[in-house]
């Protein structure tokens, strides 16, 4: 029995010895292979090895890999069957549905892996009907009832026998299919290799990083090790009698007996960092022991409080830019929590508003993908009916159409006459264009049946993925590996089932069947953990590998330790039940507690300088919520001192928080949040209502004389403040130049409405803020946050989901009659804009989204416009090229002056943050737009420098010399200047023609202005 069981706590070194051991068998000449878990520890390990002078001679996989060598050296001639075709199959035979053929799949790959035949189970629950039926007999005479009793020798093994007979179906299909399924074929592999070891050779094999072996590895690691030879070196986290391996005891004690050699390394601390090392080794040490002893925990342990979930987002990712600043590599840092993907959306929105680069494993769905959409969108339109939006997904996919604004306008002669089926609007095509016959093909390959229709399918999924790349060797830009992994995804999905209805016809599943299927089809996606970012994890992909800092978030009861959820057909009662009455034992879950405990220890033991831990102490909706009884674990470790230090931010609160940023203060965002809601930029402004000689005019009541206008300011303290001011906005000086009046009463009393904002600028609130997610979101799932004709698709449903999730924030209206009217034009003109975004196919990548400057705690400084006039503002959006070119974005509602007319109509907000761009961002500012989002129009108009090289979409009037731009941006600069030198002197004075959006005074009774 050539097995090396190599066993030791956490930082024990067991990776070291597993490594020399593979340097020893390469020295020796064999090709050993190391078994890791991840697809990271894979990379990681093998760069390990080549750094040390292994680059040839041995292999890293994972266990998948493993087993495939296994099954490739029994020779087994049986086909696989796949995961998806396997539950399609057992749903077909069951006619259940999709969550009950997983629940039916995970029981037939727990019996096949302990090797029980359909004929032995049905044998043991005959065995146990029967006892239970004399059970039941047996109480009812001595409780003198009539008949033969309860319903446990009828019901309790009823389901089971389901079970039973779909197991027998499913194996009998499988025998005619000539296939075999990922548990069968490996365990006939495994049982092949016991009767003929010599097929295994002499390739060593080294496993690291396993503690959670399940019964299909422990089998292999058995029969490699303990039947076929196989030298086999096995490292384990496990320490007799420590609570905390109690759940990693049972692999340990079944493989012992078979291991010629075990090696027990013992605790060290040199691998933490110098001043963390009594602290966290301490945490190693005594986690879950009985009265351990307290030390203090200094900064290698620390706890974060948070009022709502976002609040403790927000405390994390203020640690973590505190860090980031400090030169810690993001590398460095990982953020965990026992279900990422159950926080991804808010802690990347958090993390992002940071700024903080990070990387986490997502699941995306192939309809999510541009190929995907577009394949289900033809199936549906030939198979169920469709709708008009299924059409388009179809025609929509680039390399369709040569001319995709051909569907643009099939949509609106759609919905302008009423053709919301796909049918109706695919004759409306039709009778304008050529013939859409692909959807005919589709049909008459859905009447020839599973087959042919998934043939037929595979050829339009490839063809689709060509489309946009024909007559060119391309190379796939970031934002196409989805559609290539939707490729690959679909391709062997359809394959799978296609080699499923061949073998087995009367099981293949329908046409409609088939679009569930491939609705339902994920693919791997998102990014992998790399030395430029953050990575977020579950705690058990942090076994086999240490980071420096190591954030652990959620730790709410309920979350961490997870509840258990036994299995719904197959329960621990039955288990026993079973077992008692026929002898068959069935091996139970695992102790889900003892696992819990276990994935503490891994989480806390991998930090090298610090741990923190996070919680929150209520929902969103302020429901009080419990912290994990970990904490409390964790707490008893050490002195009070780390209770005491605990740092908390309330629910809502509004200054961010981080070490070196005071609590008051504001970044960029909730800055403009707050400015908003004061009609500005929220300038330092006193309270001016309360003083009447603040402005100069008399009442008229008192002289009888006409209602005279308003004069300049007289009241000294006011003009002493407004002269010292030196922080302005764009907006602000916009207001000023419009009329000094409505300035003085929106910007400088602040006088606020009873009334709800306006719809308007609600409108605008949310808008901003639904874009802005939105083209985060878009980044963060494709890699760019450019709209294209390929990710027009998911920036429309990333907008929806914005548009659900912000409205609350920034309600559209009170008038609950008007309320769904707001909500779809706004939807409508924002899909509308994204579309029109997608078509300029702009070379500039949108960067920076609402970039604030000037707000005191931000990177950038505010913006001398000299004469002691300094700038800041928030500029919605700023597109960069390669060679160091910006192009500004403001969004409006409908206007959009043209730059020949910004210093004359006072619009001068894009010259100003032009300015700011290349003077805070040093940056080569070739054009500055203003972009309606509704009307008739909204192509955006400005000023575009022709000198510049860059080619975007612009109204010819607009495209300017470098010298004509020179001369708009001065002009403007001087205006503001103006504007600020004549709001220092209090210079109030009527401007009715430019006051109000449609001439006239917006504050007569103040303004006094007789026009």
């Amino acid at each position: 029995m050539p097995i090396a069981l190599v066993t030791g706590p956490a930082n024990a070194g067991k990776a070291n010895a597993v490594l020399e051991a593979v340097r020893a068998h390469v020295a020796h000449g064999e090709n050993p292979l190391l078994v890791v878990p991840t697809r990271a520890d894979q990379a990681r390990y093998r760069r390990e090895l080549a750094e040390g002078g292994v680059a040839l001679g041995a292999r890293v996989e994972r266990f998948e890999g493993l087993l495939g060598e296994i099954v490739a050296r029994a020779g087994l001639a049986e086909a696989p069957l796949g995961r998806l075709a396997r539950e399609r199959l057992l749903a077909r035979i069951a006619d259940a549905r999709p969550g009950l053929a997983i629940a039916l799949a995970r029981i037939v790959a727990e019996l096949e892996t302990q090797r029980v035949t359909p004929a032995r189970l049905r044998g043991a629950l005959r065995t146990w009907g029967s006892a239970a039926r004399a059970s039941d007999r047996e109480r009812s005479r001595a409780s003198g009832l009539a008949g033969d009793g309860g319903g446990e020798g009828r019901d309790a093994p009823a389901t089971l026998e389901r079970v039973c007979e779909v197991y027998d179906a499913y194996h009998r299909t499988l025998a005619k299919m000539r296939r075999a399924d990922r548990e069968l074929r490996v365990t006939r592999a495994l049982d092949a290799l016991r009767r003929e070891p010599a097929r295994w050779e002499a390739m060593p094999v080294l496993l690291y990083g396993f503690d959670d072996l399940t019964e299909l590895q422990l089998d292999a690691i058995e029969t490699l090790g303990g039947v076929v030879g196989a030298r086999l070196t096995l490292s384990l986290a496990y320490e007799s009698g420590r609570l905390v391996f109690a759940g990693r005891a049972g692999a340990f004690q079944r493989l012992r007996p078979l291991a010629d050699a075990h090696t027990e390394l013992p605790a060290r601390a040199e691998h933490y960092g110098d001043g963390s090392r009594e602290a966290l080794h301490h945490l190693e040490r005594s986690l879950l022991t009985d009265d351990p002893a307290r030390v203090e925990p200094g900064d290698a342990v620390r706890l974060l409080e948070g009022g709502s979930p976002r609040a403790e987002l927000e405390l994390v990712a203020g640690e973590v830019r505190a860090l980031l600043d400090a030169g810690v590599k993001p590398s460095e840092i990982a953020i965990a929590h026992r279900s990422p993907e159950k926080v991804a959306g808010p802690l990347c929105e958090v993390l992002a508003a940071f700024d903080i680069p990070h990387a986490m494993r997502e699941r995306v769905k192939f309809a999510d993908t541009a190929i995907g959409r577009g394949l289900l969108g033809l199936m549906r339109c030939a198979v169920t009916g469709g709708k008009l939006g299924d059409l388009l997904a179809w025609l929509r996919v680039p390399g369709v159409l040569d001319r995709p604004e051909l569907a643009d306008r099939l949509e609106a002669s759609a919905r302008r006459s009423g053709a919301l089926d796909a049918a109706r609007a695919r004759a409306l095509w039709e009778a304008e264009r050529w013939p859409l016959d692909r959807i005919d093909r589709v049909a008459e390959a859905a009447a020839a049946g599973t087959s042919a229709l998934v043939d037929v399918l595979a050829g339009e999924l490839e063809r689709l993925f060509r489309a946009p790349r024909r007559a060119a060797a391309a190379v796939l830009a970031r934002d196409e590996l989805y559609e290539a992994r939707a490729l690959t995804t679909g391709r062997r999905a359809l394959e799978e089932l296609r080699e499923a209805a061949r073998g087995a016809p009367e099981h293949a599943c329908t046409a409609a069947e088939l679009v569930d299927v491939l609705e339902r089809l994920e693919l791997d996606g998102g990014e992998w953990p790399d030395p430029d970012r953050v990575a977020i994890v579950d705690p058990l992909s942090l076994r086999a590998r240490r980071v420096r800092m190591v954030f652990a978030c959620g730790m709410q009861e309920g979350v961490f330790p997870a509840p258990t959820s036994p299995h719904p057909l197959l329960t621990e009662e039955h288990r026993r039940r079973l077992a008692e009455s026929s002898g068959l034992v069935l091996r139970g879950e695992p102790d889900a507690l003892a696992a819990e405990r276990y994935l503490l220890y891994a989480l806390v033991s991998r930090p090298e300088e610090r741990l923190t831990l996070s919680w929150h102490v209520a929902g969103e909706d302020g429901t009080p919520l419990a912290p994990s009884l970990f904490l409390d674990d964790i707490r008893d470790l050490f002195e009070p001192t780390l209770r005491e230090r605990t740092r908390r931010r309330h629910a809502g609160a509004a200054g961010w928080p981080g070490p070196g940023k005071p609590a008051g203060t504001m970044i960029a965002r909730e800055a403009a949040m707050l400015s908003r809601a004061h009609g500005g930029v929220g300038e330092a402004a006193p309270a001016l209502a309360s003083r009447p000689s603040t402005v100069g005019f008399t009442s008229a009541a008192s002289t009888g004389a006409p209602p005279p206008t308003i004069e300049p300011l007289r009241h000294e303290g006011v003009l002493g403040e407004l002269s010292e001011r030196a922080l302005w906005s764009a907006s602000s000086l916009e207001s000023w130049t419009a009329c000094p009046v409505k300035w003085f009463v929106e910007r400088l009393l602040r006088v606020e409405d009873i009334d709800p904002d306006p719809e308007p600028i609600a409108r605008g609130a949310l808008t901003h803020a639904a874009l802005k997610r939105t083209l985060d979101a878009l980044r963060e799932r494709t890699g760019s946050a450019r709209l294209t004709p390929a990710s027009v698709g998911a920036a429309k449903r990333l907008l929806r989901d914005a548009l659900a999730e912000l409205e609350p924030l920034h309600p559209l209206t009170r008038a609950p009659e008007r309320l769904p009217g707001a909500r779809r034009r706004l939807a409508v003109d924002l899909e509308r804009y994204l579309d029109y975004a997608a078509e300029q196919e702009s070379p500039l990548e949108p960067t920076h989204l609402e970039l604030g400057f000037g707000f005191g705690d931000g990177d950038l400084p505010p913006l001398d416009l000299g004469d002691g006039v300094m700038l800041r503002g928030r500029i919605d959006r700023v597109d960069t090229g390669s060679a160091g070119e910006a192009v500004v974005y403001d969004y409006k509602g409908r206007a959009a002056p043209p730059g020949a007319r910004w210093a004359s109509d006072g619009a001068f907000q894009v010259a100003l943050y032009m300015r700011a761009i290349e003077r805070l961002l040093d940056l080569r500012v070739a054009g500055g737009f203003y972009q309606p989002l509704a009307g008739r129009d909204i192509k955006a108009r400005g000023v575009l420098d022709t000198d510049s090289g860059v080619e975007i979409d612009a109204v010819r009037t607009d495209r300017l010399e470098r010298v004509r731009v020179e001369e708009v941006l001065e002009a403007c600069l001087g205006a503001a200047r103006t504007a600020a030198g004549e709001a220092r002197a209090g210079a109030l004075r009527p401007r009715p023609d430019t006051c109000a959006y449609n001439g006239g005074c917006s504050y007569p009774t103040i303004c006094r202005c007789e026009r």
